[in-house]
């Protein structure tokens, strides 16, 4: 006999198969447990985030944003820490488990699953997460807490975008991932033109103010699953896991007309002119053999932009 929950835990369900997730779901019902079901990365996303379910059940395929992006994204944003089990409808080796583990999962199972075995490790995962919630509640708030020095390490304090240390690290982890499930990666190299004239004519405060205002509308536009970092100086690096050439030009044409059309209105110096140039780079491509090269061909085409003239988008190829 299958014991019934007995506190009623919301169990998150991140499965696109509908066969699949209403078996689950059954399944987890009859344990006893609430169950929401998400058919894409995104959905889950949202309802992890307004519904703060106890566990997460998550699939390595989905139609959006690959399971391991969903993991790592839930893992960056999240205060509470809620355990992550993910399905996968292959038997897994072990890179692909280390894969999962390195972005935060918690446990694995292949599909098909056994049902006892399923809902033992639903259970034996909920009672960590009651033990870790409890751990979290005694820890010192503010600024001495897990997340502030989390965020303090990974990100840039003058913009609030990512540093080029965490960016390094996502990179080849995003690299081994679309090289391993054979998807796009797109990476754009952006930065602001004729920054050093705000620092000459008006001073350095006045170029960090630019610096922040153009990461916050950078920032604002980005999708789920898009990794954007201060890359140095007055240059930006977006990641596009899952994301076509044509995308990657897309978004940073949107990009490009924000900044353009966007009255800039600094509380000293008035109306300033700002407009940014962007190089867009995709993986796989013959040319590109490393995470390194990857970012190498977006930067040569950033270069491209700014030589015929800057406040324009070019795309890498290898006449570039």
């Amino acid at each position: 006999m299958i014991a019934k929950a007995k506190d009623h835990k919301r169990i998150l369900l991140i499965e696109d198969s509908p066969t699949q997730a209403r078996y689950t779901g059954l399944l987890l019902e009859d344990a006893g447990y609430e169950v929401l079901i998400a058919d894409t990365g995104a959905k889950g996303l949202e309802l992890e985030e307004t519904e703060k379910p106890d566990l997460i059940l998550l699939d390595v395929v989905l139609p959006d944003i690959d399971g391991f992006s969903v993991c790592r994204r839930i893992r960056q944003r999240s205060e509470i820490y809620t355990p992550v089990l993910m399905f996968t409808d292959k038997r897994v080796d072990m890179e692909d488990k280390l894969d999962g583990l390195s972005v935060g999962a918690d446990d694995y199972l292949n599909k098909p699953f056994d049902d006892r075995e399923m809902l033992a490790r639903v259970s034996s995962l909920l009672r960590v997460g009651e033990v870790i919630e409890n751990l979290y509640s005694r820890l010192v708030s503010g600024e001495n807490s897990y997340r502030k020095l989390r965020e303090l390490a990974l990100t840039d304090r003058l913009t609030g975008l990512y540093n080029r240390h965490y960016f390094a690290e996502e990179l080849n982890k995003q690299f081994v991932l679309t090289q391993r499930y054979s998807t796009p990666l797109g990476c754009i190299m952006t930065d602001i033109d004729f920054f050093r004239d705000f620092n000459t004519l008006y001073g350095h405060p006045t170029g960090d103010w630019v610096l922040r205002e153009v990461s916050s509308l950078i920032k604002n536009q980005m999708r789920e699953g898009d990794i954007v970092a201060r890359y140095g100086g007055e240059e930006f690096v977006i990641l596009l896991p899952m994301t076509e050439l044509q995308g990657a030009a897309e978004l940073a044409e949107r990009l490009r007309l924000e900044v353009e059309k966007r009255i800039w209105e600094h509380p000293s110096h008035g109306k300033l002119h700002i407009t940014i140039s962007f190089g867009v780079a995709l993986y796989p491509a013959p040319y590109i053999k490393t995470a390194d090269e990857l970012v190498e061909c977006a930067d040569k085409a950033l270069y491209q932009a700014k030589n015929n003239g800057r406040n324009r988008v070019e795309l890498y190829c290898e006449r570039v």
